[in-house]
């Protein structure tokens, strides 16, 4: 038998890569992302704010690097769900559609956030080290055979297959929420000293509907990596369709009338973003802080409509942690990109949003012009990316 050493107390670089390189999409019912999405992007379901989703991720993160256990990990994150609101039974309403779901955040919703992430992560790891083994080309699964085992699962503890096989499409653990099961990589010389004879004819299928889907053949969906502008600008939008000189001459009112209608939003109202986050679009995008409107200054005007394309259609999207405009306190700030091609230099329409305790609120638009600012305001945590037409 190969055995997959885990080295105590130390967390693979891989491991931790994997998670730590995710996107972010709210969900209100995990089957809402496509099975081998979630290999893509962190959620929680029933979370609502991307601020409070990546407060989460990043916890995780930390916990996997460093080794905490869960209730190391419990202990650190509760403070923060009970600062946002997401503790204790709860009524949950769907921003895209109303409905409302009364739920209960406690011990036990944080021991499966927590056992699946790892569990996912870990097995995605002993995935690709078997796959790497050339004369291990049997599997054989492993059920934990603990008390509270599914009996579908126990029942196929020892059952060994060639790795091939297309059980191991559908079944590779985890199988269900909370599954302890585990697979280990055999040679044939192996399975004959041994005596274990490979399995036959039709196997069970016992992953659930969550969860039938192979969580290690899907790695090279997991990282989510920016933009390289220099190799990408042919591909972005070229100057001459952005910049709207008949826009010139429009009044404010007018302007922004255009705007919403562009979008396909009333003013105040809320819109879901790619990652699902439901944002307030309002006048705020266009107002100075002293509450003079800005819809003119440097021209933003003329690129109106790429800003509500920004908006809709982003680029990449950003979130990034600072003192807060408008809450005045450390905050979460989303940052939207769609990038532009002026002749072979970098510029960008840049969309910021504001996290504040009961909404997610606009603070301003504009067009950047400057292929170094670009770079320098692509900072943080890279939680979008748009997928190549």
């Amino acid at each position: 038998m190969v055995k997959i050493d885990f080295e105590a107390q130390k967390t693979p670089a891989a491991v931790y890569d994997y998670l730590k390189s995710k996107g972010l999409k709210l969900t209100f019912n995990y089957d809402e992302l496509l099975k081998e999405a979630h290999d893509k992007a962190f959620t929680v379901a029933k979370i609502t704010r991307a601020d409070l989703l990546n407060d989460i991720h990043e916890s995780l993160t930390n916990a996997m690097k460093s080794g905490e256990n869960f209730n190391t990990w419990k202990k650190n994150i509760i403070p923060t769900l009970e600062k946002k609101g997401w503790w204790g039974e709860k009524d949950i309403v769907n921003p895209a559609t109303g409905e409302v779901k009364k739920i209960v955040i406690d011990s036990r919703r944080l021991k499966t956030i927590y056992s699946t992430n790892m569990r996912v992560a870990y097995q995605k790891y002993r995935y690709k080290q078997m796959m790497e083994l050339p004369l291990s080309t049997y599997w054989m699964y492993r059920s934990a055979l603990l008390e509270n085992t599914r009996d579908s699962h126990r029942k196929l503890h020892g059952t060994v297959l060639p790795r091939d096989n297309a059980f191991w499409n559908t079944n590779y653990p985890p199988n269900d929420w909370n599954c302890k099961c585990t697979v280990t990589a055999h040679s044939k010389r192996d399975l004959e000293r041994r005596g274990l004879k490979v399995a036959t004819g039709d196997i069970e299928n016992i992953a659930s509907r969550d969860w039938a889907y192979n969580v290690g053949k899907t790695s090279n969906l997991a990282a989510i990596s920016k933009l390289n502008l220099d190799d990408s600008l042919s591909s972005l939008t070229t100057m001459n369709s952005v910049k709207n000189e008949a826009l010139k001459d429009m009044s404010e009112v007018e302007l922004k009338e255009r705007f919403y209608k562009t979008l396909g939003v009333a003013p105040g109202t809320v819109f879901i973003d790619k990652i699902n986050d439901p944002i307030i679009i309002d006048d705020n995008l266009f107002e100075a802080a002293s509450g003079h409107t800005k819809i003119k200054k440097r021209d933003r005007h003329l690129y109106l409509d790429e800003i509500a394309k920004t908006i809709s259609d982003p680029d990449e999207i950003y979130l990034e942690s600072k003192r807060g405009n408008i809450s005045k306190e450390n905050t979460i700030f989303k940052k939207m990109f769609r990038y532009i091609d002026d002749n072979g230099k970098k510029r960008a329409i840049v969309v910021i949003f504001e996290y504040l305790e009961d909404k997610t609120q606009g603070v301003t638009a504009y067009y950047l012009d400057n292929g170094t600012q670009v770079e320098k305001r692509r900072i943080e945590k890279l939680v979008y990316k748009r997928e190549s037409d």
